[in-house]
């Protein structure tokens, strides 16, 4: 009889350890479960919700979501291009209507102004202009957060006619103010300004104020 009992005894506790071990599966299951949903909407939440960056000109191709130094360096160098190279005036036109988007609401009204005086001299002269940026002479900085400071220091020809009219050493300047992106202003960088400035006349300047240029 003692031997019925302890066999029951054992079938009882084998029963509930099979129990236990089933139970213990079932919840670590069920948390693997529950961990692979959360972790797949959270990627699927981090997805929808990560800003994309819309470099224009740029080459197409998976960019990595939010603004980097080399996007906005990117969206710089576009800019810089389209004020200074263009070659008559249904071109100059084509661009500055372009360069005109990024424009600050502040900004707008000056480079409006400008390039009223500029296409007065493409028209009359029938001018082309080119701005070659030298290698290793390029800078961006932080002036303080959201704005940026570029500048770009090479050559730029003026040809009148199709004929060389003047080559310089100059500085392309450029301020940019980071805010939201917009259906005009896709990249959700702002001009804030646009110059470019004879190297010649930087030096004089610097030398008779006695402080280095901000080209260098």
């Amino acid at each position: 009889m003692s031997d019925f009992v302890s066999l029951e005894r054992a079938i009882r506790r084998s029963t509930l350890l099979a129990s236990a071990v089933c139970a213990a599966l079932l919840l670590v299951s069920i948390f693997s479960v529950g961990f692979a949903v959360h972790t797949t909407w959270k990627v699927r939440q981090a997805a929808a919700n990560s800003p994309v960056l819309v470099v224009p000109g740029a080459v197409a191709g998976v960019y990595a979501p939010g603004l980097t130094e080399e996007t906005i360096r990117a969206v710089a160098r576009y800019l810089a291009g389209l004020g200074t190279n263009f070659s008559g005036l249904a071109s100059m036109d084509e661009r500055f209507d372009e360069l005109e988007r990024f424009a600050s609401p502040g900004y707008l009204p000056r480079l409006q102004q400008a390039r009223s005086v500029l296409r007065n001299d493409v028209e009359t002269q029938g001018q082309a202009r080119v701005f070659f940026g030298s290698p290793g002479r390029e800078q961006l900085r932080q002036s303080e957060p959201g704005h940026f400071e570029y500048q770009s220091q090479g050559r730029r020809q003026v040809y009148a006619s199709g004929l060389p009219m003047d080559t310089r050493d100059c500085v392309v300047q450029l301020g940019l103010t980071l805010g939201p992106s917009s259906q005009r202003n896709p990249a959700g960088i702002a001009l804030d300004r646009f110059e470019v400035r004879d190297l010649r006349a930087i030096r004089t300047d610097a030398t008779a104020t006695g402080r280095p240029g901000t080209a260098r």
